[in-house]
């Protein structure tokens, strides 16, 4: 028989519940979940893995997960596997291990191709059987009784204590499985099984229909025992083994796997399918071929935490846990994973905007009823259904879908609003649609559309988020704060709410109180004359708000960094002094390492229609699908974290420990290492783990990176210490105690008390003796030793003053241009990194956002014929004067760089929109109005060119191109202005139909080209 074929018949019995687990209360996977719907982790060769395949998996009372590979046995901490091979362990027989069996002793019974191992916590044993020959191994067992069983390719197997026997009266036929069902012991070979009752051995053959099954396992569901074999489920009816059929699957198929956990599902392997059977029915069918697939399953287990692992003979290892939220994305049918809007209907069905189109999820399937290229813009950004409609609201402009028709309208009304961005659409109670806009507040009403001023504002566009009160009084969110509609007025700024500050998210209380959420991080909480502002020093998660929901006493936060969730009643308390910190909770990260918190995708866009709570349950848009949030549902793992000290480096040399093992080192081992595992394993990138040195020192000090799981010391004293460890796990539930390790090392002759005693009383003597010589010595020295150290200093500090000047003088001499004096690209790409760091922190906090900092880029030529012949030699001569002229028009503080031979670089530090324009045209005249000296004393007349762009490049992306990119574009518009004769500028912007990683791909494109795709617009004048 092949390898392959060993491993597939090893490791399809069921692996049994852990004993050392006993009754303890777990969570196992929620059964009206998809399986695509579990928080999945998948592990293989690059993280660590000894080979692609495992084929059997078990966990024992030290918490760790131990992996049966091709190339050994892996012990897996969560973090960091520890393989375990015959070229490092020699007890193991052979490389390929086929089943792994803990017995009632804790012990790990290690089944190989060439024989059995066993290991006991301290060390690995080889067992061997009595007649010394090499044996297949491929399960075990153990009965009532303790006494444990091997099934090999040699017939069953007893171990006697020492080694591997077989009694007379024992199966001989090779066999491939064992099982204790509890008042009997069952094997599965080819064709056959053997049943013992009563210490007899009773040969059972299977069916002439089934006789050349392999029976590969046993495992007890619904109250009956079922086999696994390579034609299907078996089952013992009547005292004979047939087919057991499950309707929806091949029941002829090879099982590879089947395990039932402790909600009572029944999984089951086979080599294209992996299937969920409940109550006797096949509930849920994932094909290989499925994106979300783990391949080829070949073993299962259930941890201590209920978190399920799958073994693959292709993927490697997974780990799958329950999570609190649903995902709705590719597997239900969604076309474009990238959701920027939801809504829900009268009638339940849950409208979906996407960067590609509009579609509608009902019966758990998604419908796409329009495509990206037919509508405005392609993404369907905020959205308002109603019976006979649904609005859409894009980044260009407003459509509606006809229900009714199932067809996308354009209104005349709407052609107001081209290019114009929709943030968000309201339909209040006297029937007017109000619109959020990049261009205002807009009302539609009897077929009239009109912008809403806003009093008392020179400037008002870029409206996010409409509200309207119970109250009946409107209020906008915008990125100047928030408006309330007054009546033939207009809109009114609130005094005192968010004044100046983006505002993402409004939200009404039950008891009238407005909750704010502002791009900033910060809520906003109050009505008007009495706001209060909360921000991250007060508690908060940092995530500027995008959706706001509120529930029994609860506020939820929904943001681009997750949601959280704020206790009502603690914000009243803190509001009274009665609490300091408010205790707002995490329940969904991006990045997976708030300690609580489920990682995933986590929401899009600012608006109306970011989401919507039904029945206390959130729907929210995501880069990832749409998210459905349960509250009830979120289960904190109970579990507090087991922790072993595993490994120490001593002299170099990595060497495992055992579970209370204590190092003797002698004196010359003062560098270690120790590595410790932190065995929870629903989110391991969420521990926080904490270490101490007794002996070295009492304080408790915070692994800065919890996934390395490594503590080093270096040049440690002689003495007795003790390394504890403690932990969280990922709900930040800490250990119950700390896992310790006490090690010695060695005092050196000089560290011993003795030796410091004897020199402590011979240093008294030296003191003493030498008191008097010295003291008449020193007064002699005192004033020859003051006179040097006065010269002394002083020539220092001259050396020290030439050494400072010089290197002045270097560096600057490293960063100017020799011929003009300017400095050049070195300044440059020194000093503007921290200019832009600064500015991008404005941006967002002082009312920067008309301001951008100006790369002009900008080009100086002989105009005058006359001189053609010797305009090379003047070039040097004109460009010093230009400069001259071009820092008399700009400020100080402005940069001014030498780009090329003939190209100069000026860097506008933050300038008003309206001046960059202004600032361009006044050089150019400066410059063309002048008369030149070039060399020979000849008068020349110059022209110039001048390319410019403003950054950030793009307003709401204020990162997605850096500065070199933007100088890049500039460039681009020198060349449009040259090409268009000179003597003028060009200014580049990009328009609202380009997105930045796209602009980015085409910057190699002229400025030409990008403005024929409409990708730019190019602004020239002199």
């Amino acid at each position: 028989m092949s390898i392959w074929i060993r491993i597939v018949v090893v490791v399809i019995g069921l692996a049994p519940m852990p004993q050392w687990l006993g009754g303890a209360t777990v969570q196992a996977l929620t059964p009206d979940k998809a399986f695509h719907q579990y928080v999945k982790d998948v592990w293989s060769i690059e993280e660590g893995l000894a080979q692609i395949t495992v084929a059997a998996l078990a966990q024992g009372p030290d918490g760790y997960i131990w992996a049966a590979t091709q190339a050994g046995v892996a012990r897996f901490d969560g973090v960091r596997f520890t393989t375990f091979n015959p070229g490092n362990t020699p007890a193991l027989p052979g490389m390929l291990v086929q089943a792994l069996f803990f017995d009632r002793q804790q012990r790990l019974w290690i089944g190989t191709y060439k024989g059995v191992a066993l290991f006991d916590g301290a060390g690995f044993q080889r067992i061997e059987r009595k007649s010394g020959e090499t044996i297949d191994v491929f399960g075990f067992a153990e009965d009532h009784v303790g006494q444990l069983f091997v099934a090999s390719d040699a017939g069953l197997l007893r171990f006697d204590g020492e080694q591997l026997v077989r009694r007379s009266d024992d199966p001989q036929a090779s066999l491939r499985s064992v099982f204790n069902d509890g008042q009997r012991l069952l094997a599965g070979g080819y064709g056959e099984v053997y049943e013992q009752r009563a210490g007899q051995w009773q040969r059972q053959p299977l069916s002439e229909s089934l006789s050349s099954a392999l029976v590969t396992g046993f495992f007890r569901y619904d109250g009956r025992v079922l086999a696994t074999s390579t034609r299907g489920l078996l089952t013992l009816e009547q005292g004979k083994w047939s087919r057991f059929e499950l309707s929806g699957m091949n029941n002829d198929r090879v099982i590879e796997a089947a395990y039932v956990d402790r909600d009572d599902n029944l999984w089951l392997a086979t080599v294209a399918n992996f299937y969920r059977v409940r109550d006797g029915r096949i509930v849920e069918v994932v094909s290989d071929r499925a994106p979300f697939a783990h391949k080829n399953v070949l073993a299962m287990l259930e941890d201590h935490e209920g978190n399920l692992w799958l073994g693959s003979r292709w993927d490697g290892l997974a780990r799958l846990w329950n999570g609190w939220v649903f995902r709705y994305d590719r597997p239900e049918g969604l076309h474009s994973s990238l959701v920027w809007s939801v809504a829900r209907d009268d009638q339940g069905n849950i409208w979906t905007g996407t960067m590609d189109g509009l579609a509608v999820f009902r019966n758990g399937r998604f419908e796409q009823l329009t495509r990206g290229r037919d509508q405005p813009h392609p993404h369907a950004y905020t959205l308002l259904p109603e019976p006979e409609r649904v609005w859409v609201g894009t980044r260009t402009g407003l459509f509606v879908w006809n229900r009714l028709e199932r067809r996308m309208e354009q209104w005349p009304e709407f052609a107001a609003l081209a290019g114009s961005q929709i943030n968000g659409i309201l339909h209040r109670r006297d029937g007017s649609y109000w619109l959020a806009t990049t261009s205002g507040v807009w009302r539609l009403h009897d077929g009239t559309l009109e912008a809403v001023p806003a009093i008392d504002e020179e400037r008002w566009n870029d409206a996010r988020v409409l509200l309207e009160g119970r109250d009946g009084v409107l209020y906008v969110g915008s990125r100047r704060g928030v408006y309330r509609h007054v009546s033939d007025e207009g809109l009114r700024r609130v005094p005192g709410a968010a004044e100046g500050q983006d505002v993402t998210a409004l939200l009404e209380l039950e008891d009238g109180r407005l909750v704010i959420g502002t791009m900033d991080e910060r809520l906003w909480i109050g009505r008007p004359g009495d706001w209060q502002e909360f921000g991250t020093e007060h508690g908060l998660p940092v995530n500027s708000a995008f959706a706001l929901f509120a529930d029994r006493g609860t506020l939820w936060v929904a943001g681009i960094r997750g949601i959280y969730e704020l206790s009502l009643d603690a914000v009243d308390q803190w509001l009274d002094g009665s609490i300091g910190h408010l205790p707002a909770r995490m329940v969904l990260n991006e990045r997976g390492d708030v300690p609580g918190a489920q990682k995933g995708y986590c929401c899009n866009g600012a608006g109306n229609a970011k989401g919507f709570m039904h029945r206390g349950e959130m729907w929210l848009p995501t880069r990832g699908g749409v998210v459905h949030l349960v509250p009830d549902r979120i289960e904190r793992n109970p579990h507090p974290p087991e922790i072993r000290i595993d490994r120490a480096r001593v002299a170099g040399r990595w060497q495992n420990l055992s579970p209370g093992q204590t190092l003797q080192l002698d004196a010359r081992q003062r560098d270690l290492a120790f590595q410790f595992a932190v065995l929870s394993f629903q989110d391991p990138v969420s521990i926080l783990a904490e270490f101490r040195l007794l002996g070295y020192s009492n304080q408790w000090q915070r692994l800065d990176q919890p996934m390395q799981r490594q503590i080093v010391y270096t040049n440690l004293p002689g003495g007795d210490y003790r390394l504890q460890v403690r932990a969280s796990n990922n709900a930040g539930v800490w250990s119950d105690g700390a896992a310790e390790l006490g090690f010695r090392i060695e005092p050196l002759l000089w560290e011993t008390r003795a030796f410091q005693f004897g020199l402590l009383l011979a240093l008294l003597l030296l003191i003493w003796l030498g008191f008097n010589w010295r003291l008449g010595k020193l007064q002699r020295q005192r004033q020859r030793l003051e006179q040097t150290v006065t010269e002394r200093t002083e020539a220092l500090r001259q050396a020290n003053d030439s050494l400072r000047d010089y290197s002045r003088r270097l560096e600057t001499a490293s960063m100017t241009d020799a011929d003009t004096g300017l400095f050049n690209r070195r300044y440059l790409s020194a000093q503007l990194p921290s200019d832009l760091s600064h500015f991008h922190r404005q941006l967002s906090s002082d009312g920067a956002e008309d301001r951008s900092i100006v790369f002009m880029m900008l080009t100086v030529d002989q105009a005058d014929a006359n001189n053609a012949s010797s305009q090379a030699a003047a070039c040097e001569d004109t460009l010093r004067q230009c400069v001259a002229l071009i820092r008399e028009q700009v400020r100080n503080a402005d940069y001014l760089v030498r780009w090329s031979e003939n190209t100069l670089l000026l860097v506008l530090r933050p300038t008003p929109a309206r001046e960059s324009t202004r600032i361009a045209s006044r050089l150019l005249t400066a410059i063309r109005t002048s008369e030149l000296i070039a060399a020979r004393g000849m008068a020349s007349t110059p022209t110039a060119s001048l390319g410019l762009v403003e950054y950030p490049v793009f307003r709401d992306h204020p990162a997605a191109l850096d500065w070199e990119q933007a100088v890049m574009l500039a460039g681009k518009a020198l060349d449009h202005a040259r090409r268009q004769g000179g003597d003028r500028w060009c200014r580049l912007r990009p328009t609202s139909l380009i997105e930045p990683a796209t602009l980015i791909d085409r910057l190699g494109e002229a400025a030409d080209v990008l403005q024929s795709a409409r990708q730019v617009t190019l602004e020239t004048g002199s």
